[in-house]
C-alpha cells in the first residue's frame, strides 16, 4: 500500500494507510513513456535521445551486440484467458469460488511506464519483502567523519544539498532523491564507501585543484561525468570545489533494479554534506559538471527476477550550451577502453560537434598519485595527470581547451620547457571525435522541431503490471519467477 511519508527520525514505523480512491489505468497509449519527451531549459527544451542499452561486465565496454530480440516472452503471449485457464483457476477457491474467477477474468495486463508505476504504487511495487541488497559495504559516518548523513535522508535536506544554483538549475534531474519521501525506502538506506570512490574523489579533485584552479579560461568548457553512480558521486565531490554540479539520475530504486541506483542514492548520503559545503561557496557562473550513471542502461535481461528502472540521459541542448559560454566539454570516462560516447548521448554529442562545440574524452585514471609521494596516516594521497606533480603542465598541452593563468606560467618554469610534442602525456589523449552512428533505439524526431524529443524504445524502462476493472494494480510481474505477484490493490491513476 502506499506508505504514509513519516520523518526518517520518527520511533515509530510507517503507518499504512488506504489509497485515494484511484483512477481508471488508461491503455499503454495513454502513459507517459509512449509519449516523446521534452526537457525544459531556460528559454527553450532540450530532447531526449533513446538509444539501444548496452550489455558487458564492464558498464563502459564499447558498444556492440544490440539489444536482445524483439520476440517476446512466453508470459507476454500467453491471452488473457490463457493465465486463467492454464494456471489461476487453481487459486479460485482461495479468492471466494465464483466471484474471484469473475475478478480475474476481468484484469488485463498492461505494459506500463516504471517510474510511474512506482510513483503510482510505490518504489518496491511488487517486491515489498524483499530488501535492498548493496555490492560494497555499508558505513556509519559520512566523508567528513559524521552522521551528519543522517538528516538528507530528508528529501527537501538533499534537494538543497544537490540542486544548482543559477543557469544550470533547470537541467537538474531530481526523480532519484524524491524517492526519499518513502519511509521503508529511507529504513533502508546509509552511506556506502569503496576504494573505486575514493580513487574517483581524488582524480576529480586533481583535477579541481591542479587544471580548474589555475586556467584562466575554466567556464568555457563544461564537464560530462559518465562512471558508475557512485563513482560518479565521488568524482563530483572532488570537483565540488570549482564546478556546479547537476544530477541527472531519473529512475527510482527497486529491490530487483535492471539500474542499481539505490547504491547511488547511498553515495550521496556520504557525499552530500561535504558537497553542500563546497557548493555554498562557489559563484553561481561556475562551470557545471553534468553527473551521469553509466549503469542507466544495464541490459534488461530477466523480466521473472528484474525491474526495469533504466532511463535515458538528459543534457542540455547545444543552442543553450552556446549561449552560456560554452565551448568545449571534457567527456570522463574510467579508462581508455570505451573509444566513444555511451549510445544515448550519441546524438547529443553529434549536435554540439555541429554547433562548433568541441568534445574530448579524459580517461579518469590518467589522473593517479604520484608513486613517491608520501601520505599520513588517514590522509588521501593526492592525485596528479600521469601521475606526477608536474602533471598540470602536460595537461594544459594535452588538452588546450584550458589555457594557463598568467600567474601559473610565471611562478611554473617548467611549463616553458614543453612543447606538444615533447609533452609525455601526448599519446595518450583518445583521439576522438563524434559521429552518427546507427542504433536499433535510433528514431527520427517526433514533430521535426528541435527539442521536442525522440520516441522512447519498446521495451526500455517499462514494466508489465495486471490491472483490474477498477483500475488498480494487482500484479507486477518481476520478482515472482513465472508468475504474477500481487500488488495488494495499489491504485493507478
Amino acid at each position: 500500500m502506499p506508505e504514509q511519508n513519516a520523518s526518517p527520525s520518527s520511533p515509530k514505523p510507517p503507518v499504512q494507510t488506504p489509497p485515494a480512491p484511484a483512477q481508471p489505468f488508461g491503455l499503454p497509449t495513454d502513459l507517459p513513456g509512449n509519449r516523446s519527451e521534452r526537457f525544459a531549459g531556460p528559454g527553450g527544451a532540450g530532447r531526449i535521445n533513446y538509444a539501444p542499452p548496452v550489455y558487458a561486465p564492464n558498464p563502459y565496454a564499447a558498444p556492440g551486440g544490440g539489444y536482445a530480440s524483439g520476440t517476446k516472452p512466453w508470459w507476454q503471449k500467453v491471452s488473457r484467458r490463457g493465465w486463467i485457464i492454464g494456471g489461476a483457476t487453481a487459486g479460485v477457491v482461495a479468492i471466494g469460488g465464483i466471484a474471484g474467477l469473475v475478478a480475474l477474468f476481468d484484469e488485463k495486463e498492461i505494459d506500463a511506464d516504471s517510474l510511474e508505476i512506482q510513483r503510482k504504487s510505490g518504489w518496491n511495487v511488487g517486491s515489498e519483502d524483499r530488501p535492498l541488497t548493496f555490492s560494497v559495504p555499508k558505513t556509519q559516518i559520512d566523508s567528513r567523519n559524521s552522521q551528519e548523513w543522517k538528516k538528507y535522508l530528508d528529501q527537501d535536506a538533499m534537494l538543497r544539498a544537490f540542486e544548482p544554483r543559477g543557469q544550470w538549475q533547470p537541467y537538474f534531474v531530481p526523480t532519484l532523491i524524491q524517492s526519499l519521501q518513502s519511509a521503508s525506502l529511507r529504513e533502508q538506506l546509509s552511506p556506502i564507501f569503496a576504494p573505486s570512490m575514493e580513487a574517483s574523489y581524488g582524480r576529480g579533485q586533481g583535477l579541481a585543484e591542479d587544471v580548474l584552479a589555475n586556467a584562466s579560461n575554466p567556464k568555457e568548457t563544461a564537464i560530462i561525468v559518465d562512471l558508475i553512480g557512485r563513482d560518479s558521486l565521488a568524482y563530483a565531490a572532488g570537483l565540488a570545489s570549482r564546478c556546479r554540479l547537476v544530477t541527472t539520475f531519473d529512475n527510482y530504486p527497486h529491490p530487483l533494479g535492471v539500474t542499481p541506483s539505490h547504491e547511488t542514492l547511498a553515495s550521496m548520503l556520504y557525499y552530500a554534506d561535504e558537497i553542500a559545503a563546497k557548493q555554498a561557496t562557489l559563484p553561481e557562473d561556475a562551470p557545471p559538471a553534468f553527473l551521469l550513471d553509466a549503469y542507466r542502461l544495464n541490459e534488461y535481461k530477466d523480466a521473472d527476477n528484474q525491474f526495469d528502472n533504466r532511463y535515458l540521459a538528459k543534457l542540455p541542448p547545444a543552442d543553450k550550451l552556446r549561449a552560456a559560454g560554452i565551448k568545449n566539454i571534457i567527456y570522463v570516462l574510467p579508462d581508455s577502453s570505451r573509444k566513444v560516447e555511451m549510445d544515448d548521448l550519441n546524438e547529443d554529442f553529434v549536435e554540439y560537434k555541429n554547433a562548433g562545440i568541441q568534445i574530448a574524452i579524459l580517461p579518469a585514471n590518467e589522473f593517479a598519485p604520484d608513486p613517491n609521494q608520501t601520505t599520513a596516516t588517514g590522509s588521501r594521497p593526492r592525485y596528479y595527470y600521469g601521475g606526477h606533480p608536474m602533471g598540470s603542465v602536460w595537461f594544459f598541452y594535452a588538452y588546450p581547451f584550458y589555457a594557463p593563468s598568467p600567474v601559473y606560467v610565471s611562478r611554473t618554469p617548467y611549463y616553458r620547457t614543453v612543447t606538444p610534442a615533447t609533452n609525455p602525456m601526448a599519446g595518450r589523449v583518445p583521439s576522438y571525435t563524434p559521429a552518427s552512428r546507427p542504433t536499433m533505439f535510433s528514431a527520427s524526431r517526433m514533430g521535426g522541431a528541435r527539442g521536442v524529443g525522440r520516441s522512447k524504445p519498446s521495451g526500455f524502462g517499462r514494466s508489465t503490471v495486471r490491472v483490474g476493472s477498477g483500475g488498480r494494480i494487482t500484479g507486477t510481474r518481476a520478482g515472482r519467477s513465472g508468475s504474477f505477484g500481487r500488488g495488494g490493490g495499489f491504485g493507478f491513476g
